[in-house]
Parts: structure tokens; C-alpha cells; sequence
């Protein structure tokens, strides 16, 4: 029933203990091929009093596989028409979760890797006003028409950007331009190489 009010297949972990009102969330987003149970890898993250939850993207490639949009010409430059759908899917997802858990929704922090983090960062340009924060691991930054952009709400957002140097699926470069954008755009960016693959 819950899969299908917020329209995606999904695992969730509430706090163990309740706190005052609703709890803070973690939204976390996996990549290309991986499903709701990839993002676990990442636990070791969740602050104590935050819940955690992890969509399984819409489209299926195989058993077990899904992604948040197909692939354009270019992996690192998804055309903006492939992300639509996928950014619909997850608000729609968002705009469930409070009636589904006790998630406050004015505390929603995004992690994203790979396509998980292009998708996060694709609602956080269209959407900043969707989460508190974001952290884009390994991800890029998807190329959106500047009328969908909304620069205003992009001041002060803390935005943290991470790749490994050694990454030969997304190349160093687009975590470069992830940075640059969301610095552009006024958001407080911590970003981080690291001496790893994808």
C-alpha cells in the first residue's frame, strides 16, 4: 500500500527512539543498476535521531537493476527531457512521506551516488526548498533549462561534493562543475577528492 501512495518501492528505518515531533530524514538515492537496498552501504552516516530512506528508482533495466532516467548521448550530460519523469517520481515520493511516517519534511537531507546524486541534484536546482542539504557522491550535476533553475533558493544551502580521483564512470571533471555550480548559485560547498574509483 505504502509503495503505492508514494509511487516507489522503498525501505525505511525510523529512530529508535522518538524524539519531539516528527523525526529529520535522510533521503538516500542509489546509481544506475543498484536498487532500495544499495544505499545501506552509506549506514554508518545516519545520525542516531535522523530516519532513513531509500527509494528504489522507477525504470528497470534487469533483476534487481533500476535507474532514475536512461542515458541520452552522453552519461554526463542526461538530456533534460530523460530527467523529467525521474524528478517527477521522486517529489511525488517526497510529498508522501510525511503522510506515511514520522518524517519532518522541512528536514529532508539528500544523498545521492552516481545517478542518485545527478537525480538529487537535478530536484535540488528545480527544487531547493524540497531539502535542508546535499551530498553529491560520485555523482555530476544534469544540465537543466534556466528557466526550471531556481537560483534564489540556492543561497546558503550546504551542498557537499565528493569523487575519486580514480573514477573512469564519471570523470573528476563533472564533480568539478557540481562544485562550481552550486557556488555559483550562492550555496555553502565542502568539496572532497579522494584517492578511489567509482
Amino acid at each position: 500500500k505504502r509503495c503505492v501512495e508514494s509511487g516507489l518501492i522503498h525501505c525505511v528505518r525510523l529512530p529508535e527512539q522518538a524524539g519531539d515531533g516528527p523525526a529529520p530524514a535522510l533521503i538516500m538515492l542509489h546509481g544506475w543498476g543498484g536498487d532500495e537496498s544499495s544505499m545501506w552501504v552509506f549506514k554508518q552516516i545516519i545520525p542516531a535521531g535522523a530516519a532513513a530512506v531509500t527509494p528504489r528508482a522507477p525504470l528497470q533495466l534487469g533483476e534487481n537493476e533500476f535507474a532514475w532516467f536512461r542515458h541520452g548521448a552522453s552519461r554526463t550530460r542526461p538530456e533534460p527531457e530523460l530527467l523529467e519523469e525521474g524528478l517527477e517520481y521522486l517529489n511525488r515520493f517526497l510529498d508522501s512521506l510525511p503522510d506515511l511516517y514520522p518524517v519532518d519534511p522541512a528536514r529532508l537531507l539528500l544523498v545521492g551516488f552516481s545517478q542518485g546524486a545527478a537525480i538529487g541534484n537535478g530536484l535540488t536546482l528545480t527544487r531547493p526548498d524540497r531539502a535542508i542539504g546535499i551530498a553529491s557522491l560520485a555523482g555530476l550535476m544534469p544540465e537543466l533549462p534556466k528557466e526550471k533553475v531556481d537560483k534564489s533558493g540556492l543561497a546558503g544551502l550546504p551542498v557537499f561534493v565528493a569523487h575519486g580521483t580514480k573514477d573512469h564512470i564519471i570523470p573528476l571533471e563533472a564533480a568539478h562543475r557540481t562544485r562550481d555550480v552550486y557556488r555559483d548559485f550562492g550555496a555553502e560547498v565542502t568539496y572532497e577528492e579522494y584517492d578511489t574509483g567509482h
